[in-house]
């Protein structure tokens, strides 16, 4: 059981430190700007546009590579 939860601990965190290195500077994660742009719209504030960064290829590359290693992690 235990072993279970330090599994889906450790793909969770792989994951998200794939995210973390695919996404441009200054910009938040896919996942967290929807609710970003809600909590705004619920504050008051309106939705200021998100700049527009570059992710080099090698970043992408070890996002990638993260991934997959999730992956097979979640599948072993």
């Amino acid at each position: 059981m235990a072993l279970q939860v330090a599994k889906v601990a450790a793909v969770i965190a792989l994951l998200c430190v794939a995210a973390a290195i695919a996404t441009p500077p200054g910009r938040l994660p896919l996942a967290l700007r929807g609710l970003h742009r809600i909590m705004r719209r619920d504050a008051g504030a309106h939705a200021v546009p998100d700049g527009a960064g570059r992710v080099s290829s090698a970043r992408r590359t070890v996002a990638f590579l993260l991934v997959v290693l999730a992956a097979f992690l979640a599948m072993a």
